[in-house]
């Protein structure tokens, strides 16, 4: 059985997906719904499989640091890895421009 890394969230990253989520259910409740699932799909696959994930390359961020995992078509977790443990930073769409991030 693999080894399981335990997923902490950052308080930052909660609020972006709060963000996420409101901006969805406005449009529409299900989609939400969905959105939500597939994010705590993405956390487990990072959990299992934390080293899986590219390395995002987008400026500004710090080259091999942040890896990435795409859910729910167009949103992206970007995380790092510890010895047990992998930090998500930040829950972005896609779309987003990266140089304006203020999560570093």
């Amino acid at each position: 059985m693999p080894k399981r890394y335990k997923v902490v969230v950052s308080p930052k990253a909660e609020m972006m997906l709060l963000e996420h989520m409101r901006f969805l259910s406005n449009v529409s409740v299900p989609a939400a719904r969905r959105f939500l699932a597939s994010f705590k799909e993405a956390k487990r696959q990072i959990s299992s499989f934390p080293l899986s994930g590219a390395y995002e390359e987008e400026p500004p961020l710090p080259a091999e640091t942040y890896r990435k995992c795409l859910f729910y078509g167009r949103y992206k977790i970007l995380y790092e890895v510890g010895t047990n443990e992998a930090y998500i930073d930040a829950i972005l769409d896609c779309r987003q421009d990266t140089d304006s991030l203020d999560f570093l």
